[in-house]
């Protein structure tokens, strides 16, 4: 599930007349057309034109669709303009640094006006088999935290690979879209459109090819390691 962040009267970050919306839907849309030309993948968008989109409603379309992987795709934007480079976030598993935090914050702000209400139950719901269910709960948590690490590490390691490439770097922040999902999920912020030179190659159609090709050859890598891991098990 390819998951262009923002979206509608949710332009997101803004630069030099760039918008954060625009730019990431371009970028997936291309590596939607990769993924669509392997036979090794399905590929879905949770937006394939420019209308808001909630952040439960990407959630809900990512678990509808059984998704086994989750890519949300954002731009970043900084008071400084010297912040440049990819940063992959996965979601977090020990306190984030304020920084991370800060953005997590921004990003899950559309939530404000769509919170949704639980009401809890009863003490004496809590029962034993509620407490089995959450010791399982908390191991599918820590297992999904685990691959989306693997895949967050594949993706820096093509990056790293390049030396022509900007700078990346891995973080953990509490994005809600990669925290309520059940599959494997990263976020990637695909540069900063606050740095002039950044910006620059971030409208370049040259360089959304080259962002789209990256991230799809990371997810190949990902799923080929996940299948030579699950062949050994069998055998």
């Amino acid at each position: 599930m390819l998951d262009p962040g923002h979206g509608g009267v949710d332009t997101g970050a803004v630069h030099s007349n760039i918008k954060e919306a625009d730019l990431v839907l371009k970028v997936a849309n291309k590596l939607k057309t990769l993924l669509e030309t392997d036979p090794s993948f399905n590929v879905t968008m949770t937006r394939t034109q420019d209308k808001a989109l909630s952040l439960p409603e990407r959630v809900k379309y990512a678990e509808t669709v059984k998704a086994d992987l989750f890519v949300s795709l954002h731009a970043n934007a900084a008071s400084d303009q010297r912040a440049r480079g990819v940063e992959f976030f996965f979601q977090n598993n020990l306190p984030p640094d304020e920084e991370s935090l800060y953005l997590a914050s921004q990003e899950n702000q559309a939530l404000l006006h769509t919170r949704e209400v639980t009401e809890g139950g009863s003490s004496a719901e809590l029962s034993k088999k509620g407490d089995i269910a959450a010791i399982i709960e908390d191991l599918h948590r820590q297992s999904r935290i685990t691959s989306s690490l693997r895949l967050t590490q594949t993706l820096t390691s093509v990056w790293e690979n390049d030396t022509a490439a900007s700078q990346a770097t891995i973080k953990q922040a509490p994005f809600y879209v990669i925290s309520k999902t059940s599959m494997p999920s990263v976020l990637i912020e695909v540069g900063f459109l606050t740095n002039p030179r950044e910006a620059k190659r971030l409208v370049s159609t040259d360089y959304q090819k080259d962002l789209a090709q990256k991230i799809y050859k990371a997810l190949l890598s990902y799923k080929e390691k996940v299948d030579n891991a699950t062949m050994k098990t069998l055998n």
